[in-house]
């Protein structure tokens, strides 16, 4: 198609197509371009993990790991703003058959 001042409606249906899957071609390569620049490594070495992740590890809807957070159902580093994870912790819970953690502790603290 070389003439770029011809009406939509007057290509003929190859055209058409040439030119979509021209101009599909361009903005799937500028999204591929931008996810790259944008893309950090995923780092599973780290063992502190936010919401997101734990989310994603459990299956877990927000309003449910906020709730088992306040009653000490899962384990958790900080409590505060960002809730901060343990990813060995949160794994070796998952592993353990997801037990209450409030219990753990309070055995914990009797053992001693």
């Amino acid at each position: 198609m070389s003439d770029l001042s011809k009406p939509l409606y007057s290509l003929t249906v190859g055209e058409y197509i040439e030119l979509n899957k021209k101009v599909f071609a361009e903005e799937a390569e500028k999204i591929l371009h931008l996810k790259e620049q944008s893309e950090e490594p995923v780092k599973h070495d780290q063992d502190i993990i936010f919401m997101d992740e734990v989310l994603a590890l459990t299956g877990y809807r927000k309003a449910t790991l906020y709730s088992k957070v306040c009653r000490y159902e899962i384990p958790v580093i900080s409590r505060r703003k960002p809730l901060t994870f343990s990813r060995k912790a949160i794994m070796q819970w998952l592993n353990d058959g997801k037990p209450n953690t409030i219990d753990q502790e309070a055995d914990n603290y009797f053992n001693k």
